[in-house]
């Protein structure tokens, strides 16, 4: 047993799917219904951009078994919602045991609660 065998955060991820954009052009789109992912969150970074006035870009990594979706799913963790940046990576063990698990970096999406 891992500690990916029972991580302690909930995260709903809503994976990305065929669709169209406003003038009809086919796209990557982030489905209408989530799929529930246990697994582990953790901070990255929060860095502010002095360019931009008052903007900050946090990023935190989620790891668990599998991650459905990809580059235009969307997630929500923490009453906030959250981009991937890129693919989950898929890490395989090469025949350890519980040690296969998928990660990917997260996005927040506008400003959190103080």
């Amino acid at each position: 047993m891992t500690t990916l065998d029972r991580p302690p955060h909930v995260v709903q991820v809503y994976p990305e799917v065929d669709g169209t954009d406003d003038y009809g052009t086919p796209t990557r789109v982030p489905s209408a219904v989530p799929v529930e992912v246990r697994g582990w969150v953790w901070p990255i970074s929060a860095e502010e951009s002095e360019q931009l006035g008052q903007q900050v870009a946090t990023v935190y990594r989620l790891s668990a078994r599998a991650i459905p979706g990809g580059a235009w799913a969307r997630v929500v963790w923490d009453g906030r919602d959250w981009d991937p940046l890129g693919e989950p990576m898929r890490y395989e063990s090469g025949g350890l045991t519980g040690l296969d698990h998928a990660s990917v970096l997260l996005k927040a999406r506008g400003p959190g609660a103080l």
